[in-house]
């Protein structure tokens, strides 16, 4: 059941900053306001420098003010699948009232009870979602408030993240002049708005093709089941481009959206383009043909990439199939060329949002989407989760100082010196019904892949 209210969310990308700005009423959602400008200062989606990425996040923000016609003061941030880990966690307590009546507090107090669970100091809680609420032994209880009963229990799944790219990530914003409501996960965000009740139920993967990287998520039975990151999106069909036509990458740009093709058969042979290159007085003609080759070549790289991982999760063999969203999606033949490659039903997720039916948008839509629909309970979980951040963490200072390199710690492997060639791994998803799992050995591939939840 969505709140009433206006919510915000901010979409942090390599290659572009969205600002969304949506009114909630009667579990109807309006978008009044949304912005889009060139990301700077960010990487692989992560941000690598703060002061030039706040800025961006300042004029995104601002451009949305306008159009909405308000002032934000805070808002909710996506979270990438960079380095995300998911673990059960439960937790207990006495009701303590004397008309053993279950009340808010008490289901804050079995949140922050199952908060105690340990956690390395380099990685920090983002979110704690309630699975289910036991009284008195009754399971399957969605609500315990207005209940009676002497004991309360809870269980759920804890998402960390690394601790380092969360501080960066607040920091960030609120440079930009704006506090973070609620940090939210990027790929569970977009799996719950983008897919139906029947997908989630029996599962279906999203994959975002975004400019500079690719986002994989696959969920079933309601729960996140794999996530990954690939180091490659949009972006790299424009300098694959660029490089073969030896031209600048505005010409390389225009060239992907008005003559692009992903699917060769589609391609023509007759059709030509004049292209400036550099050097050269007089433009080149380049077919159509030709030009598909580049980009299917790089189109095809990635989506290999997605379907070895998939694979060797069964991931292939859900029946929802394969979803695809961001802007990488929109060119011509992208999906043909999935369907191709993957062997499954693929369609193109667009959002229904009037001025704003564009693949590239799911993302920001999804993450104001999973905010305003947030039960009363997974509120104030969330509220729990946040006053256990803020007791942790010291406030932002604003003042310039020298820092040491961060690190970047993904479970017990060795550290890796965070910098400006960090490639995002594979983020592993342990099922919730196993509670230990085995280490992978050093030098192997993280795959984030668990065969036995499907078996």
């Amino acid at each position: 059941m969505a709140r009433n209210g206006f919510f915000t969310g901010l979409d942090i990308g390599t290659s572009s900053i969205k600002v969304l700005v949506a009114e909630f009423v009667s579990g109807e959602m309006n978008v009044i306001g949304v912005s889009n400008v060139p990301s700077t200062g960010v990487k692989d989606g992560i941000i690598i420098d703060i002061e030039v990425a706040a800025e961006a996040i300042k004029k995104a923000v601002e451009q949305a003010e306008e159009k909405a016609g308000m002032i934000i003061d805070k808002i909710n941030v996506g979270f990438p699948a960079n380095l995300l880990q998911i673990e059960p966690t439960q937790g207990m307590i006495p009701v303590p009232s004397e008309s053993k009546e279950i009340k808010d507090e008490d289901v804050d107090s079995v949140v922050k009870s199952a908060l105690t669970k340990s956690v390395t100091p380099e990685r920090e809680v983002i979110s704690l979602i309630p699975e289910e609420f036991i009284v008195d032994g009754f399971q399957g209880i969605r609500d315990p408030r207005g209940m009676m009963g002497i004991r309360l229990e809870m269980r759920g799944l804890i998402y960390t993240g690394p601790s380092t790219i969360l501080h960066n990530l607040r920091k960030t914003v609120e440079r930009a002049g704006i506090s973070v409501e609620n940090i939210i996960i990027t790929p569970l965000a977009m799996a719950k708005s983008v897919l139906n009740e029947g997908e989630r139920e029996f599962g279906a993967t999203v994959i975002d093709l975004g400019g500079g990287q690719t986002t994989v998520a696959s969920m079933r039975a309601q729960e996140l089941q794999y996530t990954n990151i690939y180091p490659e999106g949009g972006e790299y069909v424009t300098k694959d481009i660029s490089k073969v036509l030896k031209t600048s990458m505005q010409i390389a740009e225009a060239l992907k959206f008005n003559f692009g093709q992903a699917n060769l058969e589609e391609a023509s042979l007759s059709e030509t383009v004049q292209v400036d290159v550099v050097g050269s007085d007089i433009p080149i003609s380049v077919s159509e043909r030709y030009l598909s080759e580049i980009i299917s070549a790089r189109v095809r790289h990635i989506l290999d990439c997605v379907k070895q991982d998939l694979e060797r999760g069964r991931l292939l063999d859900l029946p929802g199939g394969i979803v695809l969203v961001g802007g990488g999606a929109i060119m011509p033949g992208v999906v043909e060329v999935a369907q191709e490659i993957f062997g499954t039903t693929v369609k193109l997720h667009v959002p229904n949002q009037v001025g704003i039916r564009n693949p590239m948008f799911a993302n920001v839509i999804s993450l104001v989407e999973y905010v305003g629909t947030m039960s009363e309970v997974d509120v104030i979980a969330q509220r729990a989760v946040s006053g256990e951040e803020l007791l942790r963490r010291k406030p932002v200072d604003f003042e310039p100082q020298p820092q040491a390199q961060p690190r970047v710690v993904y479970n017990n492997d060795p550290v890796v010196p965070a910098n400006d060639n960090l490639v995002p791994q594979p983020t592993q998803v342990p099922p919730v019904q196993k509670q230990e799992e085995s280490r992978p050995k050093l030098g192997e591939r993280v795959r984030g892949i668990f065969g036995s939840m499907f078996d």
